[in-house]
C-alpha cells in the first residue's frame, strides 16, 4: 500500500472544518446573509469562515455573493470524496465532522502505520511526539476501528487502510491544487481538461518570494537550453526578452508561436532586422489568435504554463514539468489553439497584414492606421 501523507495537516484540518461552507457553495454563489441561514451560524462565524477561504483562494466575492474559485471546486470535490470514503469505510450512518477532523489531524499517525505495525515507542520516535500525544491518537483510532493492538504493536485494520488511502488522496490533491491555484483558474474550461495529477511534481515559480522577476527568469533559463519551441502567447511570459527569442530563432531554434496580433506587431516594429533574418532561415512559423488567456511553452524536455496578473501583463506564476502526462496535455492544447488561429505566410509586415485580414478585417484596418 503506497500512501503519501503530509507531516503538517493543519491546512487540511482547516479545509475539513469549513467543508459545510464549500458544500453550500457547490450549487452556486450565495450572499453572506443566505450563507449564514444555510449554515445556521452567526455573522461573526460566517465572516471567519469566508475570510479564511478567500485568503486561501478557495472562494471569491462578487456582486452575486461568494462563489467557489476553480481551486475551491477542486478542493471541495476531493474533500467530499474523502468524506464519503471515510463514512463508508467505517460503516457510519452519516457524516461525522469531528471524526473527519481527527482523521486529518492525526494523519501522520496513519502514515507511520502504513508500512507495518509499530509499538508506541516507535510511533513516538517516528512522529517526534510525546507519550501523551501518541496515546491520544492511538486511542482515538482504536475507538474509530481504524487501528488495532496486537502483541504490543498497533496496526491498521482493513477499514483503517481504506481511511488512510482516502486521507492520502485528499492530501495529495490538495497539496498540488494549492501550489497550482492561479493556474487552475487560468486553464479552467481548456480542452482537453487540465490533468492536475500530471503536475504533482511540477516546479512552481511565483512572485510571492519577493522577486518579481523569478517566474520570467525561470522560463528564460529553460529557453536557453532547448533547440525547439512551441508557444502560446510567449509575449505575456517575457515581453522584454522577445528580441532575444527572435535571436535564438536566427541562431537555429525551430519555433512555432501562437500569438496575439498586438504582440506580433510590436515584434515586427521593434526588431525588424532580426525578423527578416528569422524569416529567411524559414524555421519559425507564427499564428495569430485574438483570445489567449494564459501562456504555454513546449520545449525539448519540459513544458511550462505562465499566468499573469488579471490587471497587468506581469507574469505571476510559471509552472513547468517533464511529466509525460503534462506534455500530452500541453501538446493537445497547443494543437487546439493552432487549429483556431491564422497562419502568417512568413514573418514580415506584409505577411502580418495578410493574416490580419483573414483574422479580422476590422482589426486589420485599425492596425494599418
Amino acid at each position: 500500500m503506497v500512501i503519501t501523507l503530509s507531516t503538517d495537516p493543519d491546512r487540511l484540518v482547516d479545509v475539513v472544518r469549513r467543508l459545510p461552507v464549500l458544500e453550500a457553495l457547490r450549487r452556486g454563489p450565495l450572499r453572506r446573509e443566505a450563507l449564514e441561514r444555510r449554515l445556521n451560524v452567526s455573522k461573526t462565524t460566517c465572516y471567519r469562515y469566508t475570510n479564511w477561504l478567500a485568503d486561501g483562494g478557495l472562494v471569491e466575492e462578487s456582486s452575486e455573493g461568494f462563489a467557489l474559485t476553480r481551486l475551491g471546486e477542486v478542493i471541495t470535490e476531493e474533500a467530499v470524496r474523502f468524506e464519503t470514503a471515510v463514512t463508508r469505510a467505517l460503516g457510519l450512518a452519516g457524516s461525522d465532522r469531528d471524526l473527519l477532523l481527527d482523521v486529518v489531524r492525526y494523519a501522520p499517525g496513519l502514515d507511520a502505520l502504513a508500512t507495518g505495525p509499530r509499538d508506541r515507542r516507535e510511533l513516538e520516535r517516528r512522529l517526534d511526539v510525546s507519550r501523551t500525544t501518541s496515546y491520544r491518537f492511538t486511542r482515538s483510532f482504536e475507538e474509530m476501528g481504524v487501528v488495532e493492538k496486537s502483541g504490543g504493536k498497533y496496526a491498521l485494520t482493513p477499514a483503517g487502510e481504506s481511511v488512510a488511502m482516502a486521507v492520502s488522496a485528499l492530501e495529495t490533491t490538495a497539496r498540488t491544487a494549492f501550489r497550482l491555484g492561479p493556474v487552475l483558474d487560468a486553464v479552467s474550461g481548456t480542452t482537453p481538461a487540465f490533468d492536475l495529477g500530471a503536475f504533482a511534481d511540477a516546479t512552481v515559480t511565483t512572485t510571492e518570494s519577493g522577486d518579481a522577476h523569478s517566474p520570467v527568469n525561470r522560463c528564460i533559463k529553460l529557453l536557453q537550453g532547448t533547440s525547439s519551441l512551441r508557444a502560446v502567447d510567449m509575449n505575456s511570459i517575457a515581453p522584454l526578452y522577445l528580441g532575444d527569442l527572435v535571436q535564438l530563432v536566427v541562431e537555429g531554434m525551430e519555433a512555432e508561436n501562437v500569438q496575439t496580433p498586438e504582440a506580433i506587431a510590436n515584434i515586427l516594429a521593434e526588431h525588424p532586422d532580426k525578423c527578416i533574418e528569422a524569416c529567411e532561415r524559414g524555421n519559425v512559423t507564427v499564428y495569430l489568435h485574438d483570445d489567449l488567456p494564459y501562456s504555454l511553452v513546449i520545449l525539448d524536455n519540459r513544458i511550462g504554463i505562465g499566468v499573469r496578473d488579471r490587471d497587468a501583463r506581469t507574469l505571476r506564476t510559471f509552472v513547468d514539468t517533464e511529466s509525460p502526462g503534462g506534455r500530452e496535455w500541453a501538446e493537445a492544447v497547443f494543437e487546439s489553439y493552432r487549429a483556431n488561429a491564422v497562419e502568417m505566410d512568413g514573418f514580415s509586415p506584409w505577411a502580418f497584414r495578410q493574416a490580419m485580414e483573414r483574422l479580422s478585417p476590422d482589426i486589420a484596418e485599425t492596425t494599418d492606421r
